[in-house]
């Protein structure tokens, strides 16, 4: 009984930490780095070129370009890099790195959503998922791919079999104790 309660009060802690991690990320700060800027005040657009490093917490986005369209209220800003290939990086809440690329990457941060099109592919350990256009939802870590409107490009996911199998013998070692 002891023991359980042990458990219990170490898996309360472990999601505690593991939820302040992803949170801590829209706390922090974006910062932007490239070769060159240029803004337009009227309409609030910063674009960012050459060699673009966007930073917050542990979101990664980096592109040849970035277009930074700034909203009327604080943390409503539209981000969207392009290039031969954009990609976008962060540690999810369990400690699994979440990697995506595609052609565009449009990230809204008032919603905390990334719509990734265009040669979209997203990878996380050794499972690989591609389509048209990707969805990701970064509160949630939810994720809707599409496939293109012709149906010619299928939306494809690669499981690989080791990561069912660890599950597998963890679930099993969880009942026999």
């Amino acid at each position: 009984m002891k023991l359980n309660k042990i458990s219990l009060i170490a898996s309360i802690m472990f999601c505690s930490i593991s939820t302040q991690a992803l949170e801590s990320d829209f706390d922090q700060p974006i910062n932007v780095s490239s070769v060159s800027q240029h803004a337009q005040m009227k309409s609030n657009t910063v674009t960012f070129t050459e060699d673009v490093l966007l930073t917050q917490g542990t979101i990664k986005i980096t592109g040849n370009k970035l277009t930074v369209i700034r909203g009327e209220k604080a943390n409503h800003e539209i981000m969207i890099a392009e290039g031969d290939v954009a990609t976008f990086y962060q540690t999810q809440d369990d400690g699994k790195p979440f990697d995506a690329e595609a052609n565009s990457i449009h990230y809204d941060v008032a919603n905390a959503k990334i719509t990734l099109t265009g040669n979209a592919q997203v990878k996380q350990l050794d499972s690989q998922i591609n389509g048209s256009t990707i969805i990701y939802f970064l509160e949630t870590e939810e994720l809707t791919v599409e496939s293109d409107k012709t149906g010619e490009q299928r939306v494809k996911t690669v499981f690989l079999p080791a990561q069912f199998e660890k599950k597998d013998e963890s679930k099993q070692q969880a009942e026999d104790k």
